[in-house]
């Protein structure tokens, strides 16, 4: 068949921006090193069957909209997207399995068990000196801007300890953000402990100013790109004021995107690990274990990609558009198939494999309750789901091309099309209400002072009795965050709180120092590397079973959520009052869960516990450590908890105040515990030699490695809320309180000494006395907005907004008397 092209005479032109068209559409990777394959061989399969519509020379990259990818997946990505010297695609789809198994054995040189031991100690187990030269000379001087279509591509900084997201938008509007392509494809593919951090610099020849990179892996950021890149699309239209999809519908009106989501495999369903063997771990252990995993950094990437996952899954059937997304994932991996550095032949060639047998595998979709993939017999094949997308993309091009309203820089525009009207608020809201607290072990001292501060503008306008739970519908905590939500929303003997928030720093003062004992650095570090980890645990386990007894989850007062993460099925477990109502095996004791969200790796051990259905006899087993792993700043998955209940519920209207994904209708105080982002504690010169050692034992007793990930997730996060309520206009409905200032022993989760805690107290106070501050959209870094006072003021105004909400429900005369508020 001849292509679309020729049929319209003249040669291959980028896909075009249609007045007529109906979709965004978006294609993403994952990242997994030389398990690549696995995405490449796929690609190549879908680049066949747009082939077989519109001809032999049709690429990805004249379909797609948007390309991303993250470490390997970003490589692909500007192999998919970077211009060759006809300003074609680079490279084919059914090109990209022979540059891995060409290159593979010389980018990750395999050597003895012990030689890689020794090397992956004192620094990266490789030098990665091939693979930047591979890669500099593949890409040479194109810039980001230069791709044929938009790219999205997540790194780190390790400098400012921060995402970096680097776009084609932003590379043709922020100078400085317009980096060689092949740096952005280095910094996205430098995994810690496997490649050394990559540092560049860019100019801008307008001005004279530069700006340093310090960059790492994209996985620490966003292992799987899906939801960072449809919240670039999103900032897009905001920044730009396009009407990506016509006058009614607006950035968020995510049903109009068509998106395929290819992961690189995991080995979720190897059960590989329990939480009575990682209770014992030390930090040796959790870098480096059998079969050449390493745990800490696997966990980290599963439960972020895995996490994505669900919360795309969740907008898209809340949209009733389900079938407009398709992830390809294989969770069986296992062996060295799961690992990601085994270049061998044979290695390779199974990988291949895994990826046709992938294609041949029965559609899967995430289920809402459990949030496991489980297969759509309806749906066919995943060959046969490609294939249907192939035809709406090959269609969704064509139209473009025909549109003679088109122009090459036209906005995306579409059909003006009515929306429905809002329903109207059950039980008399206006507003969802939602209180969420990051973790961070004894810094939860930080938001127990501003907990305090916000309850004491509620009491004197409602009265000295009032607590928190009175006034939000959503109290979602991780770790430390966690425990706090529990003492907030666990019922006393008199059916009211068990604490008010004035009680939560007093609980840290008098428990800090016995759940976290001070030993002499010597002593901590031999244990910490050899024994296990670093605190037992015993007084934190006893004092929480002694507070909540045998309150189980069903039980509080206002719905909360608490992430864990599973370490035998390498998943998220999100427990939430909700589920506890509706999921017999998922009502546990909130003992249980406060225990599990708090093991963080290295620093405490890992939980086991059961449930049992009293009326089917059928068990659960739960193997959780610290959901930190799985989001440390939890306001993202209990805003999509939130969704989720309302597609899972029958009488959605009693749920959210209109659609599922109207989150305009949403009010948000997020409670951050501090980091030392803007300490600059390290840079790509500093890390670029660091093994696995120097990734556990940072200075002042940090664990960059894992500091890295519960930092790059929770300010992704926030980055992403941020993103979804300025679209919505209604940024004044979200309000985050977070300190990037702490520095030294201030910034760690364990130091209880007095001295310690009291400075954590201050800070918090010092919190409430600093500015406003929002995401600036193009730096994704927090930056002031005087016009809104202090913090302190904002909860003043936010305090009467909550108020306000209660005094409108109770005098609604559809209050149930057991209905929320």
């Amino acid at each position: 068949m001849a292509s679309s092209s020729q049929k319209l005479g003249g040669p291959p032109a980028p896909l075009q921006s249609p007045a007529t068209g109906r979709r965004v559409t978006v294609l993403t990777i994952d990242g997994g090193g030389i398990r690549g394959l696995i995405p490449g061989t796929i690609l190549a399969f879908l680049e066949s069957k747009l082939q077989e519509l519109d001809g032999p020379d049709r690429r990805l990259a004249d379909y797609f909209d948007y390309i991303a990818g993250t470490s390997t997946g970003g490589l692909i990505a500007a192999m998919l997207a970077a211009p060759n010297k006809d300003k074609r695609p680079l490279f084919a789809a059914k090109d990209i399995n022979k540059f891995y198994t060409e290159n593979g054995p010389q980018i990750f040189p395999h050597r003895g068990d012990l030689a890689n031991t020794l090397i992956e100690l004192k620094g990266p187990k490789y030098d990665g000196k091939f693979l930047h030269s591979k890669i500099q000379s593949l890409l040479g001087a194109t810039r980001l801007r230069d791709t044929l279509t938009n790219v999205v591509i997540p790194t780190f900084d390790i400098k400012n300890l921060q995402p970096t997201i680097f776009s084609t938008f932003d590379a043709q509007t922020l100078p400085l953000k317009n980096a060689l392509l092949s740096d952005v494809c280095i910094g996205t593919s430098a995994a810690p402990t496997y490649l050394p951090a990559h540092f560049f610099q860019t100019r801008d020849d307008s001005t004279g100013k530069t700006r340093d990179f310090n960059l790492i892996d994209g996985g620490v950021s966003a292992n799987n790109p899906t939801m960072v890149t449809i919240n670039q699309i999103s900032r897009k239209m905001m920044v730009s004021k396009e009407e990506v999809y016509g006058p009614s519908s607006g950035p968020t009106c995510y049903d109009k995107f068509l998106v395929i989501s290819l992961g690189t495999g995991s080995a979720k369903n190897a059960a590989i690990y329990t939480a009575k063997e990682a209770a014992g771990w030390g930090i040796l252990s959790w870098l480096h274990s059998k079969d050449g995993y390493t745990p800490i950094v696997d966990m980290f990437s599963y439960s972020s990609a895995a996490l994505v996952d669900l919360n795309v899954s969740i907008l898209f059937q809340a949209l009733g558009s389900e079938k407009n997304y398709l992830r390809i994932q294989d969770d069986s991996l296992n062996g060295t198939a799961a690992t990601v550095d085994v270049a061998t032949k044979e290695n390779m060639a199974e990988l291949v494999r895994i990826g046709e047998k992938m294609l041949a595998r029965t559609v899967s979709r995430v289920d809402m309750e459990t949030g496991k993939p489980v297969p759509v017999p309806e749906e066919g094949t995943n060959a046969d789901a490609l294939t249907r997308f192939a035809e709406q993309l090959s269609q969704e091009r064509k139209a473009r091309m025909l549109s003679t309203q088109v122009s090459r820089n036209s906005a995306f525009q579409l059909h003006h099309v009515p929306r429905s009207p809002l329903s109207p608020p059950a039980m008399g809201k206006t507003l969802t209400t939602v209180l969420t607290i990051d973790g961070g072990g004894i810094r939860g001292l930080i938001p127990g002072t501003i907990l305090a501060f916000l309850e004491s503008k509620l009491q004197e306008l409602d009265g000295p009795e009032m607590q928190l739970a009175d006034y939000f519908d959503y109290i979602g905590g991780t770790s430390t965050g966690g425990l706090i939500t529990a003492m907030l929303t666990a019922p006393n003997e008199h059916k009211r709180p068990l604490a008010f928030a004035r009680d939560i720093n007093k609980f840290y003062q008098e428990n800090g120092p016995q759940i976290f004992p001070q030993r002499w650095k010597i002593t901590n570090t031999m244990i910490e590397v050899f024994k296990g980890p670093k605190y037992d645990g015993e007084v934190l386990h006893s004092k929480i079973q002694g507070l909540f007894g045998s309150t189980r989850l069903r039980d509080t007062l206002t719905n909360v959520v608490i992430p864990a993460f599973d370490v035998k099925i390498l998943r998220h477990t999100i427990f939430s009052t909700f589920d506890a109502q509706t999921q017999p095996l998922k009502d546990v004791l909130l003992s249980d869960v406060c225990i599990a969200t708090s093991a963080a790796p290295t620093y405490l051990p890992a939980h086991f516990f059961q449930t049992r259905n009293k009326v089917t006899g059928e068990t659960r087993d739960f193997n959780l450590i610290d959901g930190g792993v799985a989001a440390n700043n939890p306001t993202m998955v209990t805003i999509n908890q939130i969704t989720r209940r309302a597609i899972v519920d029958n009488n959605k209207k009693e749920v959210l105040p209109g659609v599922p994904t109207d989150y305009g209708k949403f009010l948000v105080i997020s409670i951050g515990t501090g980091t030392a982002k803007d300490a600059e504690m390290y840079t790509a010169k500093e890390t670029a030699k660091w093994g696995i050692e120097s990734w556990i034992f940072g200075k002042h007793g940090y664990t960059p490695i894992v500091d890295m990930f519960s930092y790059s997730s929770a300010g992704l996060v926030d980055y992403n809320v941020s993103i979804l309520f300025q679209a919505l206009g209604s940024e004044k409905n979200y309000l985050r309180i977070q300190d990037d200032s702490l520095k030294d022993t201030e910034a760690t989760v364990d130091v209880a000494t007095k001295e310690n805690m009291e400075e954590l107290v201050h800070i918090g106070e010092r919190m409430l006395g600093r500015t406003v501050s929002r995401v600036d959209m193009e730096t994704g870094k927090p930056v002031p907005v005087p016009e809104e006072g202090t913090n302190a003021d904002a909860l003043t105004r936010f305090a009467k907004m909550l108020s306000d909400e209660r005094k409108r429900r109770m005098s609604s005369s559809q209050v149930r008397p057991n209905s929320t508020l």
